[in-house]
């Protein structure tokens, strides 16, 4: 007994070996920081709070931890199509996050989308003159469970203007494979950008261990979660340990409270959008108005 639990020891470190060793072999990749990405997952589940009031004065449920600290600028609310996002200051990261809610577990709404797909032409004419403040070129983007959107040619412009950015995956997750990705016509499939890092358990038997696998700069790495089946609806609820849905069982349900609309600005089709003066306490706002 004790020298089989040595073999599965030896196995598992050497898929681990395999898994964590693998791209450092072939290019340098992107840096990927576990203990950012956590933190980033935390702001994302956040996000998902029914609450209003809780969310945006950051005293909910999911508003602690590595996230402490944060200050609420402004919280949108688009009401008819079931989405929601807010951005505001980290200073201990001394940065401007900015957090969109996925899909909602419980909204038909968002799963019918997120099976529905047709490409468009990407055109935007006069983009070759815009311009961006040097402040704002320092982007880090990381997204969990992310769908294809767009084609190999979108995914190459991607990459060229954020050749950093991260695609969190999570094990059998049903979401990055949608829409489906068909290596027999490479120009009219969708296609990922780069980097994946898929997050999916190693081992045998009883010794499981899980790791965050650093894709190749492909995109779509047939060795990471391109090689398993995308049948997973659990998988997309669930990253890094952290959950990813609303506590509420209503599939878009928003609570709030009357001194909430002090901080409404006006909006067209129905969105709310509450905002606030950066640098004031909620009842310095209060008081300021």
């Amino acid at each position: 007994m004790e020298r089989r639990r040595w073999l599965q020891a030896a196995v598992l470190m050497c898929l681990l070996v395999l898994c964590s060793g693998r791209e450092l072999k072939d290019k340098p990749a992107p840096v990927y920081n576990s203990t950012l990405a956590k933190t980033l997952a935390e702001y994302t589940s956040a996000v998902y709070t029914s609450d209003l009031s809780q969310l945006f004065t950051w005293t909910c449920e999911k508003c602690n931890d590595l996230t402490q600290g944060f200050e609420m600028i402004e919280l949108i609310i688009d009401v008819q199509n079931c989405l929601e996002a807010y951005i505001g200051f980290a200073s201990d990261m001394n940065a401007i996050v900015v957090a969109f809610r996925g899909t909602q577990e419980n909204s038909i709404q968002n799963w019918i989308e997120d099976l529905f797909w047709k490409q468009l032409d990407f055109d935007y004419p006069g983009m070759a003159e815009a311009k961006v403040n040097y402040g704002l070129k320092d982007v880090t983007l990381l997204t969990f469970g992310q769908p294809r959107i767009g084609n190999a040619v979108f995914a190459s412009h991607f990459k060229k203007y954020l050749p950093n950015a991260i695609r969190v995956t999570n094990e059998h997750d049903i979401v990055p494979h949608l829409p489906p990705y068909y290596h027999y016509f490479p120009q009219k499939t969708y296609h990922h950008f780069p980097r994946e890092v898929w997050v999916h358990n190693v081992g045998l038997d009883s010794l499981v261990y899980p790791i965050e696998q650093i894709c190749d700069d492909s995109g779509e790495d047939p060795a990471c979660s391109r090689s398993v089946s995308g049948n997973s609806v659990q998988d997309h609820l669930h990253y890094l340990g952290i959950s990813m849905h609303s506590e509420s069982r209503g599939s878009c349900r928003i609570v709030t409270d009357g001194n909430m609309l002090r901080y409404k600005i006006g909006a067209p089709d129905g969105t709310i959008i509450l905002s606030k003066q950066p640098g004031l306490s909620v009842d310095q706002q209060l008081s300021a108005l």
